[in-house]
Parts: C-alpha cells; structure tokens; sequence
C-alpha cells in the first residue's frame, strides 16, 4: 500500500522542502513537485506520523488524494462531485468514514474572497458519497476528526485529509516584532542557503531569532513541536491502540546527547545571533529559551561597525539574514548596509557564503558593489509578501574600487561616502 502525502508550503520553497523529505525519509517514491504543493508517496503510516512531527518547512500536510485543474466555482463543485463518485476506492477514507467521524470542510485560497458556501457545498457532496457507502457522516465545525483540506493555487485544486494542522504557527513565538519572520519561512531560508548543522554561522540583524532558533532546532534534532503533541491523525480510527507516548519519546531521543548540567552540547553546531538593540538580544534569547535550545544559540548585543572586533578574521560559514531594506536611499541605512558588506567580507571565511532575503533589493545590492557581486536570486513568497533571496559572492580582490564615492576608513573600521560624511 502506498500513502500518498500532500506538504503544502510558501511558494519558492519548493525545492527546499524536497531536501527535508529526502532527510526525514528513506525511500519516499514519486515526489512530484508542483507551485506550492510537494507531493510524495510512502508505505507506512509510522513514517508519515514522524515526518509530520519533525518537519520545519511545511504549513500542513495532507493525506493527499487528488488534485485537478478548474475554471469557476461552478467548475470546482463539478469536478469535486466527480472525485468523490460512488467509485472512488480509497482505502483510508472508507475506514474513516466506516467508524462513523464526524467532519468539516477546510478550502485555502487566495484566490476568493468568501469560500464558506464553497466549503458548504463540498461538505454535501461528501456527505452524499458517505451515504452512497452505505453511512452517514455529520457536520462538525468546532472540533472534527476529519477535516477534508482542499489548497487552491492558480486554479489548480489539491484535495486532501488534514493529518497536520497548522504548523506554520510556532509555540516560541511569544516575543515577536514587526519584521519576525514565520517559522516555515525561516527554515526555509536556510535550507536554501544551504545550512548545515556543521557550519559556523552568523545572523547580524537577528530580531526576535526565529531564524537561529530554526538552525538550533534542525541542528539539535529537535522538533518545534516537542511541547506541544497534538495533531489532526492521533484522532484517526487507524491511529487507534498506538502509545502516542512511546512513539513520540523514541524520537525525542534521537535529539544531540545533552550533558550532565542538563545543557546541549554546544560543539555540535556554532550559531550566533547579534543585533544593535538590546531589546532585540532579549526578546530572542526569551524566545529560545521557550523552544528549549537557548543553549545551542549565542546571542549578543554587537554593532554593525564592531563586527570585525568581536569576530575573528575568516571565522564563518555563513551569513545568512533577513534585512528587510528599502527602495528610499535613506544616507543612514545606506551606510549600515555598506558596513553589513565591509564586516561579512573580513569575517567569513574565503569560500564563506553571504545570503540575504529582503523584500526590497536595490539598495542592498547597490551597497554590496565594492567587497560583494550579487551571484543569483531566487524568488519566494512568505503569505502574500514577494521576498527576495540574494546570493553573494565575495568580489575578486583585483577587481575592487576603491573611489570617492565607495571608500573604507580602516583606522575606524567604518563605511563612509564623501557625499553624506558628517564632519
């Protein structure tokens, strides 16, 4: 029997969420990937079970069991009637509504404005295939066993179980600020920055640390869900008989070896997290604290201009940030950004990788121009929100300017530009 998994994420992420599959499964089959939707195959419901509950990428996972293109609503409602015909053989699904579930209907789109009489009407058809089977099934919209999950993305429909719930929320997340990146979103920033737990790595604009905490969490082999067990298919009639405790407790142990004080062991991973504001430095500690991986994480009040002092020289992997930027040539913004560039040149390591995700490029690359070339982009969406992914690769020393206008004072160790130098 194979088990068809629905991982639904950002758009742009794609690619990162087939490196997690290939990580937490040994053999899945078929992966096909599609604008938003990974889909895979594998034989045994213990695994999908683990990959839901150690996946960081993903906002929900389903039992996946189609997907077809439309027109309209009226379109929608035809072809899911064809879907849920009288035979329509899948195996989980007549077990399901077998042992008498109750049920509600979930639609995610960004491409309606109201989807409760498409949900409604979804539900019907359910209900009337159910009957068709030989049972019943009732509404419930508080609190279902089953919620029949279906994502819509450019007209194109994936209809599904609900085996995850939502796990774009992350349960850390308590102190927060107005640019804290969601979960998903940072792991999978890091997974296309191609993080590993092995790599020295350093985040100068760390916020509230979701991105330090994500690295920790997939570093320690720690799942962001370890305080919080619950999910959608512990509900399941096939799921009955199973010691949740056990099972969950013997993938908790597979976490880094934890020393005698109680703390992890550091040497398994080097993050670092700094900011120019102490209020950052403490909402992120509180918040990894929270995730329990306060210990795998170095966070520090550091300016930009002291980055070169409190780092060694070649020292890091990686850089890898979130820096929202800006289309306005802001002077003082233009001037962290250039001293961004001046320090990761001086402390990454020769072949070290610089990688930022910004919603807005321009001034970022303009004050890369003289230690930095922009190698490539890539293209992702957090929600609704475009986001940038900028590759840097350090510029061949033979090839810098040093002019006027792009000038480093070494005595200070500070970027300046002759234009907007205060004296």
């Amino acid at each position: 029997m194979v088990i068809n998994v629905g991982v639904i994420v950002n758009k742009g992420f794609e690619r990162a969420a087939v490196v997690q599959i290939r990580e937490l499964l040994e053999r899945p089959k078929d992966i096909v990937v599609d604008d938003t939707v990974v889909t895979f195959g594998i034989s045994e419901w213990d695994s999908a079970y683990r990959f839901i509950y150690k996946n960081q990428i993903s906002n929900r996972i389903i039992y996946f069991m189609g997907k077809f293109d439309y027109e309209d609503d009226n379109d929608l409602l035809t072809k899911t009637g064809k879907l849920f015909s009288k035979d329509f053989n899948d195996e989980l699904l007549k077990k399901l509504i077998s042992s008498g579930a109750d049920f509600r209907v979930s639609l995610s789109t960004d491409e309606h404005t109201d989807v409760t009489w498409l949900e409604s009407e979804i539900g019907g058809i359910i209900i009337e295939y159910a009957r068709l089977q030989g049972f019943n099934m009732k509404v419930n919209l508080k609190n279902p066993i089953i919620n029949f999950y279906i994502h819509i993305h450019n007209n194109t429909a994936y209809l599904g179980i609900d085996l995850s719930g939502d796990l774009s929320k992350r349960d850390y997340k308590i102190f927060n600020n107005a640019v804290s990146l969601k979960g998903p979103t940072a792991f999978g920033f890091l997974m296309l920055a191609g993080y590993k737990s092995t790599d020295a790595y350093l985040n100068p604009c760390c916020y509230s640390g979701t991105i330090e905490i994500e690295a920790a969490l997939y570093a320690s082999n720690l799942s962001h869900r370890f305080y919080n067990k619950s999910f959608p298919f512990m509900k399941f009639s096939i799921a009955e008989g199973i010691d949740w405790d056990k099972f969950f407790k013997k993938i908790d142990d597979e976490r880094i070896d934890i020393d005698k004080s109680g703390r992890m062991d550091m040497t398994a991973c080097s993050i670092t997290g700094s900011d120019k504001l102490l209020s950052s430095i403490s909402a992120a500690t509180k918040n990894a604290k929270i995730a329990g991986v306060e210990s795998l994480i170095d966070f520090r009040r550091v300016d930009l201009d002291w980055m070169d002092i409190k780092y060694e020289e070649a020292s890091l992997d990686k850089i890898i940030s979130f820096i929202p930027g800006s289309s306005k040539h802001d002077k003082n913004l233009a001037k962290d950004y250039k001293q961004i560039f001046y320090q990761s040149e001086y402390i990454l390591k020769k072949k070290g990788l610089l990688v930022i995700m910004c919603l807005s490029k321009d001034l970022l690359i303009q004050s890369s121009s003289v230690y930095f070339d922009l190698d490539h982009e890539v293209l992702v969406h957090s929600g609704g929100q475009m986001m940038h992914v900028l590759f840097f690769k350090r510029k061949n020393k033979a090839n810098k300017v040093d002019n006027k206008t792009n000038k480093v004072d070494k005595s200070n160790k500070t970027v300046t530009d002759d234009k907007t130098d205060d004296k």
